[in-house]
């Protein structure tokens, strides 16, 4: 097919997304089940007091922001098995990142008819974050066709430390020889990581970019291809309560990579499907 044929057959929000390495989705979720999983993770998370997998994958109890109840170190995870009183809310968030309401939406995106969930985070509180491309965690090999969902789970605001993207087209790679980076074999995966991230973030706001955020409701997601620069604004008061997950999505079609390593074959991947739309990757 043609370009043009290609761009005349494509959806509104294929179109967008492939253009502007982004798209929102309004209503995607009945807001009272959203609603009903955040009321659990309000009640059942801050009081647990046993380890629990955290968001750089080692187990340990809840940390608090000093003189809250807010959670700091974020759930690695969540929607595989959760001990005790919280294997409802585990159930609820398995439920919600592999429907069919997600998966309808991802396809029309990128036509890929299947999808596995490589990681989940559950954010109790707002994380200020630096601009950074999820493709150094995730990707596929070609790099590029890999998801970023974002789902809050209570309504937000401009102080609620919302994310914000750098419209990006969806396939555009910008390697480290692009920023002038010469590869250093004795330079380890977090230096690599860190040097990448402050020279890209020279040249993309060198150029006073555009960035895009929204206020979104219960019941709406933002999608961002791993490739697309983000970053989360500053909450208003700091700490302050931002219940929302975040989940990395590769299509099943596409072989796993990421950023440095195209494919990435150095770990076994074991999978379980548990709906028509998704797969789930099954930790140790």
């Amino acid at each position: 097919m043609s370009g043009l044929l290609h761009r005349l057959f494509q959806s509104p929000a294929r179109r967008h997304y492939e253009q502007q390495g982004y798209h929102l989705f309004r209503r995607a979720f009945p807001a009272e089940g959203i609603g009903a999983i955040a009321d659990m993770t309000r009640r059942l998370v801050p009081s647990y007091t046993g380890p629990l997998r955290r968001q750089d994958g080692a187990f340990a109890a809840n940390t608090f922001f000093p003189g809250t109840t807010l959670v700091s170190n974020p759930l690695l995870h969540p929607h595989l098995s959760l001990p005790g009183e919280l294997a409802a809310l585990s159930a609820a968030l398995r439920t919600l990142i592999t429907s069919g309401a997600l998966g309808e939406r991802l396809h029309a995106l990128d036509g890929v008819r299947h999808y596995i969930v490589h990681q989940c985070l559950l954010f109790i509180a707002a994380q200020t974050t630096e601009l950074h491309l999820d493709s150094w965690s995730v990707d596929t090999a070609p790099l590029g066709h890999s998801h970023t969902v974002w789902i809050p789970l209570q309504d937000l605001d401009h102080r609620s430390g919302i994310p914000c993207v750098v419209p990006w087209p969806a396939g555009k790679v910008v390697t480290e020889h692009d920023l002038g980076l010469t590869r250093e074999d004795a330079m380890s995966r977090d230096d690599r990581y860190e040097r990448y991230h402050q020279a890209l973030r020279t040249k993309v706001m060198s150029g006073g970019p555009e960035i895009v955020t929204s206020l979104m409701r219960k019941g709406d997601f933002m999608v961002w291809s791993s490739l697309t620069p983000h970053l989360t604004l500053p909450a208003q008061s700091f700490p302050s309560e931002r219940l929302s997950l975040q989940v990395l999505i590769r299509p099943a079609d596409q072989r796993w990579g990421d950023f440095l390593e195209q494919p990435y074959d150095r770990t076994s991947l074991q999978l379980e499907q548990v709906s028509k739309f998704f797969s789930v990757r099954v930790m140790d």
